[in-house]
């Protein structure tokens, strides 16, 4: 909340933390937790000065609810584990109170990619409600655009061990959004990443080991020195999907 007062009186995310840091502790840490970085660095991004108006408060312009579908978990450069377990969840309102719970959404396995294995290239299609064009500005009349994604792959990336779950049916998710990673499918809490969907600027979210919750020795025990937790979208607002299912499955 300091950190959010500071950006709002005019300081940047970055510069907020850091006086934060300094003032508030003695080792210079400050707001250490990843996601609450995070979302410092949206508030930020929601902020605007007026124009022309000198010493006036900065216009707040939340983001609409924006809603995407979760297509792939993938941990890149793993070790010690062929399978950890997920959970997917997000903070939904319930009418009368003002506590947003988290509701899970799905939770699975994600387990090793077999050496040599390749997803087939098919491309997906979706029709995306864009709010803005190229420029920035709203376009006049909404309509719905044709967008093509393919999930394409780099044969480099399969030379380390990945850990890796492919939906077959996407999940919805919209608003704030928590993916913890278990050793177990019960307990064993590894680490875990929170975000909003409004803030996902393109179809992938990656995480390094610096940017996600509560690693402790046992998350760290099965991350690689190049490891990498990678999260795959369809595109903004799609309200329609048209896919060819895929007939392959990863195992151990």
């Amino acid at each position: 909340m300091v950190c959010a007062y500071l950006v709002y009186s005019g300081m940047t995310a970055e510069e907020a933390l850091q006086v934060y840091a300094h003032k508030r502790t003695t080792n210079n840490e400050g707001v250490s937790i990843p996601s609450q970085r995070r979302y410092v660095a949206y508030w930020e991004n929601v902020l605007s000065c007026p124009k022309g108006i000198d010493n006036s408060p900065p216009n707040v312009n939340l983001p609409q609810p924006c809603s995407r579908e979760l297509h792939r978990i993938r941990l890149y450069d793993t070790v010690n584990k062929n399978c950890v377990f997920f959970v997917v969840s997000e903070l939904q309102e319930v009418p009368g109170q003002q506590y947003c719970p988290p509701v899970e959404l799905s939770k699975n396995c994600c387990r090793q990619i077999k050496k040599g294995f390749q997803r087939p290239n098919n491309p997906r299609y979706y029709l995306s409600f864009i709010e803005k064009d190229g420029e920035g500005k709203k376009s006049e009349v909404e309509e719905p655009r044709l967008v093509v994604q393919m999930d394409t792959e780099i044969p480099v990336l399969y030379q380390k061990t990945c850990l890796d779950y492919y939906f077959e049916k996407p999940v919805q998710v919209s608003g704030d959004v928590r993916v913890i990673f278990y050793e177990k499918l019960i307990g064993g809490r590894l680490f875990y990443a929170c975000f909003n969907t409004a803030f996902i600027r393109n179809s992938l979210l990656q995480f390094s080991v610096r940017d996600l919750d509560k690693v402790g020795n046992k998350g760290k025990s099965i991350c690689g020195p190049a490891f990498c937790l990678e999260l795959l979208f369809g595109p903004a607002n799609a309200n329609r999907s048209f896919s060819i299912p895929s007939t392959d499955d990863c195992s151990e």
